[in-house]
C-alpha cells in the first residue's frame, strides 16, 4: 500500500525501506518485483543524496540492485538502468574488478559493499512512476526520414558515424570530431550499440574511443556531447579503478563491451554527427545488389527486409517466398547486431525469424532445415 512508500517529489520516484526482514539479494529482488518494483537503482547523484538522507538512522545494511548475475558483461542494475555512477566504500574500491558474481549492498555509511553470496542484509525497493522511461522515448523517436552522410560517415537514426583510426589520447580525438561538425560518439541504446558493432567496419582486435567520460566529477559518468546516460554496456569486471585516475572509456572486443581506460593511452575513436542534410521524400537510399524499393537493406552477401504487417510465423514465411526470399537465419553476433540495429528503428517489439520446431518438435531448424550453428536465447527460453 502507498503508505509503505516515500516520495522523492522533485523526481516523483517512489521508495520504500523494510526493514523488518532479513532476506538475501534475490528474495529482496522478488519482494519488490511483487509489488510491480525493482531493487533500487541510483543513476544520479542527486539521488544518492536523497537516498543518505532517507536510511542515516538505520545501522544495518540494505540490499541494492548492484549486480554481476550475467557472467559476459561487468557491473549492472537490476532492471536495466544505466550503470553510469560508481560510489563504492574507499576500503573495498580496489576488489569490485575481482571476477565474482558480487551483490552489493547500501550501507548507513553512505556508500556501497560486496557480498559474494548474496546472503543476509536489509532490502532498499524502488518504484519509478515514467519520468525515466519518458526521458529514454525522447531519444529514439527522431525524424526518421533518409540522411545525407559526407564521403566515409554511414547513416542510423537521424545521425552519421564515423571510425577514426589514428590513434590520439581521449581529448585529442574530442577535438578531432568536434573539427568535423561531431562529437565523440554517445550510444543510448542496444539497437544503436549493434549498428556500431556490425556497420561500421569495426574490428573485434580494435579499441576505440566513445565518449563517455568521468573527467567533470570522478566515478559519474556523462557523455561528451551531453546527452542523458540511458544504456550502458560494460565488459566483464568493468568499470573499474584506475587508482584514483580519471576514466574515459572504450568500445572492445568480440560484441563491443565498454571497458574504462585511462585518457591519456592513444587509441582509435568513433565520432557521431548531425547529418549534412536530408533527402527528399522521392530521393531513395540504394544497397548495391537489393531491390530499390520496399526497404531491402543490405548486410554482406544477403539482402534484408523487415516487414510492417502482423502475421503468423507461418504466414510470415509465406510472404518470404512470395518475394523470392526467406525468413532470416542468424548465423553470427555480427548479423545479430546488424539485425538489433535494423529492429531499432521500429515501433514493433517483436519479430519473426527462421527458426522453428514446426516440423519436429525436440529439434529447432532454420526454414531451410539446417541445424542452427549459432543461437541467442533470451533467459529461460526456449521454453517447454
Amino acid at each position: 500500500t502507498e503508505r509503505f512508500w516515500t516520495e522523492d517529489v522533485s523526481t516523483g520516484i517512489h521508495y520504500q525501506i523494510n526493514s523488518e526482514s532479513s532476506l538475501t539479494w534475490h528474495q529482496a529482488r522478488k519482494s519488490c518485483q511483487q509489488q510491480n518494483a525493482e531493487l533500487l537503482s541510483i543513476t544520479e547523484i542527486h539521488e544518492q543524496t536523497y537516498i543518505g538522507e532517507l536510511t542515516k538512522k538505520f545501522s544495518f545494511p540494505f540490499w541494492i540492485g548492484v549486480n554481476t548475475l550475467n557472467f559476459n558483461s561487468g557491473w549492472q542494475w537490476a532492471g536495466g538502468s544505466p550503470f553510469r555512477y560508481l560510489n563504492w566504500a574507499p576500503d573495498i574500491i580496489e576488489r569490485v574488478s575481482e571476477p565474482a558474481h558480487n551483490f552489493s549492498a547500501f550501507y548507513s555509511k553512505l556508500h556501497w559493499a560486496t557480498s559474494r553470496k548474496g546472503e543476509g542484509g536489509r532490502s532498499v525497493l524502488l518504484c519509478i512512476h515514467g519520468k525515466i522511461a519518458l526521458k529514454y522515448c525522447v531519444l529514439i523517436l527522431e525524424e526518421m526520414r533518409p540522411i545525407k552522410c559526407t564521403n566515409g560517415w554511414w547513416p542510423y537514426a537521424g545521425h552519421c558515424y564515423s571510425i577514426q583510426r589514428e590513434p590520439k589520447v581521449w581529448k585529442d580525438a574530442l577535438t578531432s570530431c568536434k573539427k568535423q561538425d561531431g562529437d565523440l560518439a554517445s550510444v543510448h541504446n542496444i539497437a544503436e550499440h549493434s549498428f556500431l558493432v556490425s556497420q561500421l567496419g569495426y574490428k573485434t582486435t580494435e579499441e576505440l574511443w566513445l565518449g563517455l567520460n568521468d573527467l567533470k566529477t570522478h566515478f559519474y559518468f556523462e557523455w561528451s556531447d551531453r546527452t542523458p546516460v540511458t544504456f550502458t554496456k560494460w565488459q566483464h569486471r568493468h568499470p573499474t579503478y584506475t587508482n584514483g585516475l580519471q576514466d574515459c572509456v572504450v568500445m572492445k572486443g568480440q560484441d563491443g563491451y565498454w571497458g574504462t581506460e585511462v585518457c591519456d593511452k592513444q587509441l582509435g575513436y568513433i565520432c557521431k554527427k548531425k547529418p549534412s542534410s536530408q533527402t527528399s521524400e522521392k530521393e531513395t537510399i540504394e544497397d548495391p545488389g537489393c531491390q530499390k524499393v520496399n526497404g531491402w537493406k543490405r548486410y554482406g552477401f544477403h539482402c534484408y527486409l523487415v516487414g510492417s504487417a502482423l502475421l503468423t510465423f507461418s504466414e510470415a514465411n509465406k510472404t518470404c517466398k512470395w518475394s523470392e526470399a526467406y525468413l532470416t537465419t542468424v548465423e553470427s553476433r555480427n548479423e545479430q547486431a546488424f539485425l538489433i540495429s535494423l529492429m531499432g528503428l521500429r515501433s514493433e517489439k517483436y519479430f519473426w525469424i527462421g527458426l522453428s520446431n514446426t516440423e519436429e518438435q525436440e529439434s529447432f531448424r532454420w526454414t531451410s532445415g539446417e541445424k542452427p550453428l549459432f543461437t541467442h536465447w533470451n533467459t529461460a527460453m526456449p521454453g517447454k
